[in-house]
Formats: structure tokens, C-alpha cells, sequence
């Protein structure tokens, strides 16, 4: 048995940023996988995910603010292009809008608001409802190489990364616990669960976890007939529309973005089985493809409908939609729940290396229940 200062399980976009974090602050701290890098099984994979500073609920626009800083120090640090800032266009009901005006003046963040027809007229491929915000600051990440360099950058910095490597158990002796793996057993003081959908399996029996659902969201991708290498014409978007998975200030009835070489993203929310990500049969649902070639035939004229190509990525949903970021004796819960976060991840590992060294959560909505 070996001892270190912290175990990190999951080394997707989450807890990858959290060992890098603990490692550059000089820990001791070990990465497990349980698959290979960057690999396409759980919620951090793929091309690209959303960034923006344009939400409804102020505190996680102040998150994304300070997620904009740290990831110019993350390219700084690595020289890797880990966002770009093409823009990001909300739309939809208007205290929708209003509430995302509000929280990018609290920051004194730059938009424009447009009527649907003059957003059109700037961006024909796209259609728009009721009322419209652009922000400048928002654009995209890319997955796949944010988790790569990350994992690259901690073992840079002497941290242990492992993968193909899964976790048989964890149990409590005290202060620390016992991680054992199919490489051997680790003894730490500190152990973080950055699992996605495995973290009710890894630690639902040891802290009070909320209620999470699993399950597999389906975005699609189209080719553009118009502008398709004009990154300007093709922002990231939200639509805030009836539709929503859940009524609340974090929901919304569809979202996309543009993937250089894959074409323009769109995910619709749809209330799909919950499942077991140790049995998923990664499976295309038609009636869902469907749906989503229907609402990019209304709302995407500059969109090829026949070049859909649907994939699969596993959302971890809380009833509320915020986030899991809190500690329990040897135990963090890093689960940036619900489909939302990617674009916090530098901020997120910082908050998550602090809670793993002693620190305590003083956001409530992100506390695990009493």
C-alpha cells in the first residue's frame, strides 16, 4: 500500500484540472482513469463544448469570469489554443434575456441586443426568437485537447497520471482512505471524485449525495450550405424556448456550437431512460434524431438537414441543475453536474484542489446535503 497526499479519480476535464492544479501547487497527488485519455465513454470528450459568460444566475457568471482569466494562464502556462472567442448569441423569451443582461452589467461585460430579424440579417444561417443578446466574449473550448493538456501538465509537474486503471473500492480508516485499484491500493488524506456518471457507484454509500440522474444526451452535427468556414457566422447559442428538461434559471430548451472540421453542433433537451454507464450500448435514439433535425429545419436555414450525424455523451443531472463541489471527511465531490461546465474547468480544479487541501464551500447551492 502506498501513501500520498491526495488520489484524484476521473481524469476527464474535471479532475484533470484538479490534478494539475495540486501538483503545481507542489502535492503529492496520483491521477486515475479507468479508461484511456481523452477517451469517448463519459462527458468530457469530443471536439468542442460552450463557452459563455451569458447566464441567467449571477453566480456562475462570476464563475465563468473568473474561468476566462485562468484559462489564458492555462494557455500561457502549456502553449496550447484552448479557447476561442467567436461570440455567443442567446435568444428566446425576454426575462431570459433580461436576467443575462443584467449579470454580464454587473461585470461591466460588452453585448448587443438585437430584434430577430436584425440577428438574422448579421447571421443568415440562423433564425431567432422573440429577443436576442450577443456576447463577444463567448465561443468555444476544445475538449479533447483541454483533457490532454492537462494530463500532460500535471505529470509535467511530477504528478502520477494512471490509466485503463479502475478503482475496486474506496474505503474510510480515519482521517484517509483506502483507494484500491487494478494497479494497487493508494492511503490518502485526501481523495477527489471527479467521476461523472460514476461517482453515485464510487462514493454514494460513503457521502450524502443528492438525487443524480445518468443518462445519454444525443447532439447532432450539420454541415453549413452557407459561410462554412466563416467562424463568424456560426457563434455559440442558447435558445431559452418552453421546451426544458427541468423549470429552472439554469435550463434551456437548446444550445450548439461551431466544430471546425465536424460542422455546427446542436443538443435539444429531451427526458431520456436514466442508464448505467457500465451498460450503454451507445445506441442512436431515431425519434430523437428526428426531433433535433426538425428544430434545426425551423431555426438553421444555412444548415444541411441531410448531413445530420448524431453522437452520444453522458449528461450526470442534478434536480436542480448546480453543481456537487464539497468535502466529507477524506472525501471531495467534484461533479459539475447537468451539462453545463465545461467552461469553468480551469476555475473548477482550483476550487476543488482547495476544498481537497482543507477548505470549505461557502457557495450553498453547491454543498453536498446534510
Amino acid at each position: 500500500m502506498d501513501s500520498i497526499d491526495h488520489v484524484v479519480i476521473g481524469a476527464g476535464a474535471m479532475g484533470a484540472a484538479t490534478a494539475w492544479q495540486l501538483a503545481s501547487r507542489g502535492r503529492s497527488v496520483v491521477l486515475i482513469e479507468q479508461f484511456g485519455v481523452a477517451h469517448k465513454n463519459g462527458s468530457s470528450h469530443g471536439g468542442t463544448r460552450i463557452f459563455r459568460l451569458s447566464y441567467r444566475n449571477p453566480l456562475y457568471t462570476d464563475l465563468a469570469v473568473e474561468a476566462l482569466r485562468m484559462w489564458r494562464e492555462l494557455e500561457n502556462e502549456t502553449g496550447a489554443v484552448l479557447l476561442e472567442q467567436n461570440g455567443q448569441l442567446d435568444h428566446g423569451f425576454k426575462s431570459a434575456i433580461d436576467d443575462i443582461q443584467g449579470a454580464l452589467d454587473r461585470h461591466q461585460r460588452p453585448y448587443e441586443l438585437l430584434t430577430p430579424d436584425e440577428a438574422h440579417e448579421r447571421w443568415p444561417g440562423m433564425n431567432f426568437d422573440q429577443h436576442v443578446l450577443f456576447s463577444p466574449d463567448g465561443g468555444r473550448n476544445f475538449a479533447d485537447r483541454t483533457v490532454e493538456t492537462l494530463c500532460a501538465r500535471t505529470a509535467d509537474l511530477g504528478g502520477v497520471t494512471q490509466f485503463n486503471t479502475r478503482v475496486e473500492s474506496i474505503t474510510l480508516d480515519g482521517e484517509h482512505a483506502i483507494v484500491e485499484t487494478s494497479a494497487g491500493t493508494w492511503r490518502t488524506p485526501s481523495v477527489v471524485v471527479a467521476a461523472g456518471a460514476w461517482v453515485n457507484k464510487l462514493v454514494g454509500h460513503l457521502v450524502p449525495l443528492p438525487a443524480l440522474t445518468v443518462d445519454a444526451g444525443q447532439p447532432v452535427h450539420f454541415q453549413p450550405r452557407v459561410n462554412p468556414s466563416d467562424d463568424s457566422q456560426w457563434p455559440s447559442f442558447l435558445h431559452h424556448g418552453a421546451h426544458k428538461r427541468v423549470d429552472t434559471d439554469l435550463a434551456f430548451s437548446a444550445y450548439g456550437l461551431y466544430t471546425p472540421g465536424e460542422g455546427m453542433k446542436i443538443g435539444t433537451w429531451a427526458n431520456t431512460e436514466p442508464l448505467d454507464p457500465d451498460n450503454r450500448d451507445f445506441s442512436i435514439n431515431p425519434e430523437l434524431l428526428e426531433r433535433t433535425k426538425e428544430y434545426a429545419r425551423t431555426w438553421f436555414p444555412g444548415l444541411d438537414i441531410d448531413s445530420a450525424q448524431a453522437i452520444t455523451c453522458l449528461f450526470t443531472n442534478t434536480a436542480d441543475e448546480h453543481f456537487i463541489l464539497d468535502r466529507v471527511g477524506p472525501i471531495t465531490v467534484c461533479s459539475p453536474c447537468s451539462g453545463h461546465g465545461f467552461k469553468f474547468v480551469p476555475a473548477i480544479g482550483k476550487l476543488t484542489a482547495d476544498l481537497a487541501m482543507g477548505g470549505t464551500q461557502s457557495v450553498a447551492e453547491w454543498r453536498l446535503p446534510n
